[in-house]
This record gives structure tokens, sequence and C-alpha cells, in this order.
């Protein structure tokens, strides 16, 4: 066989590249340290990188989703504390102020200091993570609770669903005292009066026929028409009231409606009630918002419909509430216009492992009480039937700053209950902390044990990798030398 001059350069041109080829792939196997650094060193390797990297972005993820929830949860957790401490000390100062050794001075004194106290609890409601309110359901942009006024009847004669409302500001209780008997509404003026510093002075004013409201003289205190009232009889006091503090929660509960609208351009809604399942609603004529609006609903996703309904003034009465309708630019309705109503979730919730989330807020009202405006009525309720924190300590401060030492012991009670709540509450966020700990360190034997295989698969044996490249060195040195040798030999070194 003639071997030509084309054919050796051809083979050393080969010999040198293979050489070099497996020298640059050990150097970089050298400079990164791991075994697999494209997808044509170990197809089958690779796959497995890839798929245990993906588990251990995954795992990061997570890790940090638990790292957002412990500081949010955290945060609950110490403030609750604080809370628990708050409410022992405002209990030790109404345990002194029911005894018969103090005098009404200094129940008012003492008052002062559990005002203070209240203002400290509403600030603890409104605490914020990274600028996000933790206490407030879904609207974390804002403050859970703003401090308002409410009125209690010390002696149980007006019924505490006679309040309607109250308004304005007050920086202490007022009572109030009817000086004669009457109905409120009605077509007789009613008198009464009110003081500021729990019955030392008083004001005399009267309620005007057909009227609800009294002024208080920067506050404004509303009654429900027809309720009754009475003066002194003898020694006997009139109907009493004391305006005295509360709180009102403002973020979102699962009470809340979220309302989604289908035509209806210009048209606000509102809801109130619980609507389990979700409902939909359809308007079947044209008609403005006094009415009469017909309309149709669906309890199972518009399958079926129940007609017939029919509203006035935009109120719309459903299974489980009420659809309000309001001019927003326009009072006009056309048919086919239609409105989804859905049971909000208050909870906002991460995810902290495969087919694992846990919520990492609160919904204050849940755990401190106060009072919750309905969306459709704009009228107060109790957030809180047992255990309301904030409506407890409001009155157990009317009773202080009036003098009422019967009201005070009245007080103990409500009071222990509602600590006893809270810290029930609490005990369900310590719950959770203790979750994400177990998860976060099972999360970390999942990460040790991923990461300890991918090295497995991926990472270069550093001896054999050193004895390889010295190697494969000295082979593509050998090859560059014999190389050199056999091309620079020809017929005339044999001449």
């Amino acid at each position: 066989m003639r071997v030509s001059q084309n054919m050796i350069y051809g083979h050393a041109i080969r010999h040198m590249n293979t050489s070099l080829t497996d020298l640059t792939r050990l150097n970089m196997m050298s400079a990164t340290q791991k075994r697999i650094n494209a997808p044509s060193d170990d197809p089958a390797g690779m796959a497995t990188v890839l798929g245990l990297r993906s588990s251990l972005s995954g795992i990061e993820r997570y890790e940090q989703n638990i790292d957002a929830a412990q500081g949010w949860l955290g945060l609950a957790d110490s403030m609750l504390t604080r809370a628990s401490t708050t409410i022992t000390s405002i209990l030790e100062k109404a345990e002194q102020a029911a005894t018969g050794t103090i005098t009404a001075d200094q129940r008012a004194t003492i008052g002062k200091e559990v005002r203070e106290l209240f203002a400290q609890l509403v600030s603890i409601s409104n605490s914020e993570y990274a600028g996000q309110s933790i206490f407030a359901g879904h609207k974390t942009r804002g403050n859970a609770y703003e401090e308002c006024l409410w009125a209690t009847s010390p002696d149980g004669a007006i019924d505490a669903s006679s309040i309607v409302a109250v308004e304005g500001s007050a920086s202490a209780s007022i009572l109030v005292e009817f000086r004669q008997d009457g109905e409120v509404g009605g077509g007789e003026d009613i008198a009464y009066r009110y003081s500021r510093d729990g019955g030392a002075t008083w004001t005399e004013a009267v309620l005007g026929a057909g009227e609800t409201t009294l002024d208080l003289s920067g506050a404004r205190l509303t009654l429900a028409a027809g309720t009754t009232v009475s003066g002194p009889d003898g020694e006997a006091s009139g109907s009493r009231l004391i305006v005295r503090p509360q709180a009102r929660y403002l973020g979102d509960d699962e009470r809340s409606v979220e309302i989604t609208s289908y035509g209806a351009p210009g048209i606000a809604t509102a809801a109130s009630g619980s609507f389990a399942d979700g409902v939909q609603v359809r308007i079947d004529n044209d008609p403005t918002l006094v009415g009469p609006i017909e309309y149709s609903y669906s309890l199972d996703g518009g399958r079926t419909w129940v007609a017939g309904g029919s509203a006035e003034d935009g109120l719309l009465d459903l299974p489980g509430g009420t659809l309000a309708l309001a001019s927003n630019g326009s009072n006009v309705l056309a048919a086919g216009d239609s409105f989804t109503l859905r049971p909000a979730s208050a909870e906002i919730r991460v995810t902290i492992g495969k087919d694992q989330d846990i919520a990492v807020n609160n919904v204050g009202c849940e755990i401190f009480g106060g009072l919750i405006r309905d969306p459709v009525t704009g009228l107060d309720s109790q957030a809180l039937s047992q255990g309301n924190l904030f409506e407890a300590v409001g009155e157990l401060i009317g009773y202080l700053e009036t003098g009422d030492q019967d009201g005070v012991g009245r007080c103990l009670d409500a009071i222990r209950e509602a600590h006893d709540h809270l810290l029930s509450k609490a005990g369900v966020v310590g719950a959770r902390l203790n979750r994400l700990d177990a998860q976060e360190a099972s999360l970390t034997a999942v990460r040790a044990s991923t990461e300890a295989h991918l090295s497995r698969v991926e990472d270069a044996d550093a001896a054999g990798l050193t004895i390889a490249l010295a190697r494969a060195q000295y082979i593509y040195e050998a090859v560059l030398a014999t190389q050199s040798r056999v091309m620079g030999m020809s017929l005339l070194n044999y001449l």
C-alpha cells in the first residue's frame, strides 16, 4: 500500500485533534470540577442533573416562602403576646377599680390609664410586616382598625340593637340621660342631658320630634326609631347610655363577597350575607335602579335559573344575602346584564412544599373583635358575639370614666373571656410556626440528599481527574513530537 504525503498529514491532524479534544475536555472538567459540562458528556447523566437541579430550585422557592411566612407569623406571635400582656395589665386595673375602697375620681384616673392601653391594643392590631398589615385579611395596604365610638346601656334599659350609629370623637366617655318618657322618632320632643366628666356637670338638650340622632357636642348618637326611653322616677335615674371608645375593623374577612359584573357600565355593586357556593344574577328587563328590577338567579353556575325576582331601589334579595346596585355614573340596567357573587377568602396562603400551603396572615376581627361595617347598609355591628376584646375594654373605659363600680365588675368576666379567645388564636399562630419549623427541617434534609445525589452524578473524581489529565497531556505531547518527526521526513533524508 502506498502511503501518500496527504495521508500522513491527514492522520497527523486527526490524531492531534483527537488528543487535543481529550485534553480540552479534561481541562474543562478540571476547571469546573464537574464530570458533565455538556449533554454530549453523558446524555443520561445530564437528564438526571437537570431533574435534580429543578428539584433544588423548587426547594429554594419553598425555603424562601417559609422565610417570608416565618416573618409574618413570627411578628403576629410577638404582637399577640404583647396584646396578652396588655390585657393582663387591664385586668389588674379593672380588679382594682371594682373594689369599693377607691373613689370615683380614682376610677376616672384608672380609666385614663386603660384608655391608653386600649390605644396600645389598637396599635398592636395595626402591626405591619414589610409595610403590610398582618391582621387585615387581604387588605394589607391599610390599617386593620380605626378607633371610633360606640354606646352602652349601663342598666340595659335600652337594647343594644337600638344603637344604630355613633359618630364623631370624644376624649372622655359621655354619659347620656333621658329626662322624660318618650319614643325616639315619635311625634314629641324628648329632653335629655349629657356629661363629659362622669356626671359632675351636665349639658341640657332636646331630641326634636321625629328625630333619632342626639347631638353631644362633637359626637352624635343615633337610635333606632321607635326606641322607648324613660325619664327619672323618684330616686331612679332616667334611661342612660354611655358613649365610649370602640374600634372598627377595616380589613376583610370570610364574610366578604367578590362581585364580578358583566355589562352594567356605570353601576356600583356591594353585597352582604353568606354566599357559600356562589350566585349568578341576571337582569331580565330594562329598568332603572328605582325599579322594578326583574331578575333571575342561579346557584349551579348557570345551568338552571330561578326566575320571578323583583326589586326596588337596587336591592336584590338572594339566597344567603343581598346584592345592592347603586349609580356610579349611570342608573340604567339592560336585560342580560349579570353579576357573579363569590365568597372571598381573607387568607393569604403561600406554598411551603408539594401540595402544602399555609396561611401567613390573620383576620383581625376574628381575634380582636370590635365593630364591622355592612357594605350594603353602611351600619356597624359587633364582629364577635363572644370574646370581643375591643367591645369589652371599651365598655370598661366607659364604666371607669363614669364612676360605675358595678359596671366595672361586670366587665371582668367579658375581658377574661376575650383574653382566653385571643390566647386560643395565638395558639393557632404558634401551631403554624411549629409547622413551618418542621417543614423547614424536612426541606433541609431533602436538600442535603438531593445535593449529595447531584454531586455523585455530575462532580468529577479529583484524584482520577488529575491522573487522566496528566495522561492526556503526555499523550498530546507525544503525538505532537511524533507527528513533527514524521512530517519532517522525506526521501531526501535517505539519499
